[in-house]
């Protein structure tokens, strides 16, 4: 379906240029049930400033606006008919969606959740976070698979721009699917600052917690390889030290496994599984945490990193995915799967205050460089660049 062209709108910050009205696709999004990529786009949407040459409207399923009132307060937020599955919101995406955006005379729509509609306004941009399900395919459904591996050769085609999220995707999109480097721009998640609210105290949030510990922040899915800690909290346990690991997150699918996993382990007491908790919570988390340890064997970006990097929190990652890319200089990489590595990674940090401090400096200053990058003036660029 075509487009009239960019809507243009008087600036109320004074400046002649012409704001360009962008469409922006969230249907995907269910809040507090979707992680990194929630994060990810209300993050970067809401960096987009007050005064920059875009209108943004949202077109959001009901619920997002009261989940994300400061995005609601700056942006228009068209609440979609109720939507349950994937089968039905593809539907709403070709029918709804379409009628939507044709009737606000849109310049263009971002679709954020990886896919674009078989119908739909162009020009169109895609985000695709990384390309696991076709990279590592058996840890997916069938039908999602099915649908995936259709769904995203067709969707990098169709776009006339791609985003993403790091290098190490920009990489996979054009060996795995052909795509001209040049038409994906690289914009990561910008960097979010810590509360500065005091964070609640660790006991109400861990009550059973009795030794220092380290952190995981992630949804119990399967290529996160919550596994290998526990493991490697075995022989830790064996050996003596006393140290203890929480896991963060929505409720993933192996939460049972892994809760079985600990107990057969010898290490039941010593594994928290604390489910998703607020943002204060977490910044107390990763300020009195040993470590945060991330050996996801999988990552299109890491931002759990960026966030424990940011407040000072030793990192252990591991060696894969974006993650060298993302942690750079500002920790400490491992094979994913080597147990008696990362239990001996863990140990040192929690016997050497000074090991700690080392690797936490290194932490905050990659963060530093990381901040550099404006992804909003980015976005903004790209919004412009293809309005003309």
């Amino acid at each position: 379906m075509g487009s009239s062209g960019p809507a243009v709108v008087g600036d109320p910050a004074g400046s002649s240029d012409p704001v360009v009205s962008v469409g922006v696709n969230l249907l995907w999004l269910r809040s507090g049930r979707v992680g990194g990529s929630e994060d990810y786009a209300v993050r970067l949407l809401s960096a987009v400033p007050p005064d920059a040459p875009v209108r943004l409207t949202l077109f959001a399923s009901r619920g997002f606006a009261e989940a994300h009132p400061s995005l609601a307060e700056r942006h228009e937020v068209v609440a979609s008919p109720p939507v349950r599955g994937r089968p039905l919101r593809v539907f709403v995406e070709n029918t709804w969606l379409a009628s939507q955006c044709r009737r606000r005379d849109l310049a263009m729509v971002h679709h954020f959740g990886g896919t674009v509609p078989w119908v739909g306004i162009r020009p169109a941009i895609v985000t695709i976070h990384d390309l696991q399900p076709l990279d590592c395919p058996k840890r997916f459904s069938l039908i999602k698979r099915l649908y995936l591996r259709t769904m995203l050769p067709w969707s990098v085609h169709r776009a006339e721009a791609i985003v993403t999220v790091s290098e190490f995707c920009r990489s996979r999109l054009v060996e795995r699917l052909g795509v001209d480097a040049q038409r994906v721009a690289v914009l990561p998640a910008p960097v979010d600052p810590p509360f500065t609210v005091p964070a609640r105290p660790l006991a109400a949030a861990v009550p059973d917690l009795s030794h220092p510990f380290v952190l995981y922040p992630a949804v119990a899915y399967p290529h996160k390889n919550h596994e290998v800690l526990l493991r490697a909290l075995a022989r830790l346990a064996a050996d003596g030290v006393d140290v203890e690991l929480v896991a963060t997150g929505a409720p993933g699918p192996r939460d049972a496994k892994l809760d079985q996993l600990a107990v057969e382990l010898g290490v039941g007491r010593r594994w928290h599984r604390l489910g998703r908790i607020p943002r204060p919570v977490l910044d107390g988390l990763f300020r009195q945490a040993v470590a945060t340890v991330f050996p996801s064997k999988y990552e299109g970006y890491g931002l759990p990193v960026v966030e424990a990097m940011a407040r000072g929190c030793p990192v252990v990652a591991a060696d894969a995915g974006a993650l060298p890319e993302v942690v750079g200089s500002g920790g400490r990489l491992l094979d994913a799967d080597d147990d008696a590595r990362w239990a001996e990674a863990i140990g040192n940090l929690t016997g050497d205050p000074d090991a700690r401090r080392v690797l936490s400096e290194a932490g905050e200053s990659r963060v530093r460089e990381l901040a550099e990058f404006d992804s909003a003036t980015g976005l903004g660029a790209l919004y412009t660049r293809l309005a003309r």
